[in-house]
């Protein structure tokens, strides 16, 4: 397969033989003018009042914003403004991502974790080392990771007396930076993708006011990770659990060594905190080492990186959950690292054991342009969104949904979005409007760019696909709210 796409342009709909307008009516020339304006995703269409009066207030100019509504079954979309300029997009980058999987790899798709012995087995003793090759799985959480451990003790494997011994092979990925972004390595937004990660590489703080001080506990508590707990309990009201206090991370090989000091309101009462505060294969290692213990087993050695050779076979293999489920966590939820992690499943598909990021992303190119779905000015970084490169269009994004509605994937796809009101990242927006899944929403936000797509079905009953773009110094995570809420109730008010 050729992965060097070459887009077709768009087409030009501005273009109507001499002879054709001969034979219209002045009227009907006027007409047809019109909807070449609107499929051409010319600035033409003005937007809502309601949408004009809230940009006004928070002085974002209109130049700003690209939107685009389209009934589904017309191709006559009901409002396209700047729907044709490129920008970024933010998390609604996921949906190009999650649908272009499961159109590729199908939503019963799976990603495999092999163990492997480097060593002799005999009476419960594994004198050698314990080998764990990842798949790429998204969603190896501890409890799925403590059943395949747990499946290994029954294979009869007590103690192992080597070392754990991780194997990452099957991606091809440069050293990655959390804090490059924003200055924020701690904040799970900032997970890189790994073959092998678990737990989405997140380590959780249970902090909770008891016999007059902060006590702070670590879930899993990890061996690797030393708590230094300064934080003092005072009164007062609760302005906020994470007020008055603050966290710093240092680590030093496999260890991570954590901070906490100030104060911690009594009254804010327990606080769960989910950080990140170790490498992906450090954190590996300190759940196993703790989970394998409390199964009863018996380990002391430390962990490496290896690749296995090929035509080993494996002892044991976990399977994970299917991509429909997967594709859920990153939409409703806008995970970041379930997104990376499928545009590299992408490129697994097609390239195999050392696939890249850029792998995935030619992929995901090749594809859109095999449906006819071309994006002449798509710039897709990581698949998640978290990025200032990233460009789409709005015209673009909302003829991927269009076709995604008449994809046999569609409910598995409609099923990942967030349910205005009810779940996901807009589970307290528009509550009062009790829209009972009239409104299947992805959200996006970085600084400066606020945006929101998917579908709504009106009052009318009618379903319309919908894009909005807002790209701007002065919008933020709030006033971006107030602005799609605007939008959101204009569509739903269509006839």
């Amino acid at each position: 397969m050729d992965y060097n796409v070459a887009y077709m342009n768009a087409p030009n709909y501005t273009t109507v033989s001499t002879l054709t307008l001969a034979r219209q009516s002045l009227q009907a020339c006027l007409r047809a003018l019109i909807l070449v304006s609107f499929l051409a995703g010319d600035a033409y269409a003005e937007l809502p009042g309601g949408m004009r009066k809230t940009l006004g207030k928070y002085k974002i100019a209109e130049s700003s914003v690209s939107a685009m509504v389209v009934p589904m079954g017309s191709a006559k979309p009901l409002l396209s403004h700047n729907a044709g300029k490129p920008r970024n997009p933010a998390s609604v980058m996921k949906l190009l991502t999650t649908f272009a999987a499961l159109e590729i790899l199908g939503p019963a798709h799976t990603w495999q974790t092999r163990f492997y012995i480097n060593g002799t087995l005999k009476k419960g003793v594994l004198d050698g080392d314990l080998v764990i090759k990842g798949g790429g799985d998204p969603y190896l959480v501890q409890e799925q990771f403590w059943l395949q451990l747990a499946a290994l003790r029954e294979l009869g494997i007590e103690t192992i007396k080597g070392n754990l011994l991780i194997d990452n092979t099957a991606f091809d990925l440069p050293p990655y930076d959390r804090s490059e972004f924003d200055k924020q390595p701690t904040r799970l937004y900032n997970v890189g993708p790994s073959a092998t990660v678990l737990n989405f590489n997140a380590s959780r703080f249970r902090i909770h006011p008891k016999d007059g001080k902060v006590e702070v506990l670590l879930d899993p508590p990890v061996q690797n990770v030393v708590i230094n707990n300064r934080m003092k309990l005072a009164d007062g009201a609760c302005r906020g659990a994470q007020g008055g206090w603050s966290v710093d991370v240092a680590q030093k090989q496999s260890k991570a060594y954590v901070v906490f000091s100030g104060h911690y309101r009594k009254k804010c009462g327990s606080y769960d905190l989910r950080r990140v505060v170790l490498d992906p294969d450090a954190y590996l290692y300190g759940v196993f080492a703790y989970l394998w213990q409390s199964l009863g087993g018996q380990f002391e050695g430390g962990y490496a990186n290896v690749e296995v050779k090929e035509g080993a076979e494996a002892i044991f293999t976990g399977e994970s959950k299917p991509l429909a489920e997967v594709i859920a966590g990153a939409n409703k939820y806008s995970n970041n690292l379930l997104a990376r992690q499928l545009l590299l499943a992408i490129g697994y598909h097609y390239f195999g054991e050392g696939t890249t990021v850029k792998d995935g992303v030619n992929s995901v190119q090749a594809w859109l342009n095999d449906k006819g779905l071309n994006m002449p000015n798509l710039v897709m970084e990581n698949g998640a969104g978290l990025s200032r490169q990233i460009l789409m269009s709005a015209a673009s994004l909302n003829k991927l949904l269009v076709y995604a509605a008449n994809s046999p994937y569609h409910p598995e796809f409609m099923a990942s979005f967030s349910l205005s009101g009810m779940d996901g990242t807009m589970k307290k927006r528009l509550e009062n409007l009790s829209l009972g899944g009239r409104a299947r929403l992805k959200t996006g936000y970085v600084k400066g760019v606020r945006t929101l797509a998917g579908y709504l079905r009106a009052n009318s009953g009618k379903d319309y696909a919908v894009v909005l773009f807002i790209s701007d110094s002065k919008v933020n995570f709030s006033n971006g709210n107030v602005i799609q809420d605007e939008f959101i109730k204009w569509v739903l008010n269509r006839g």
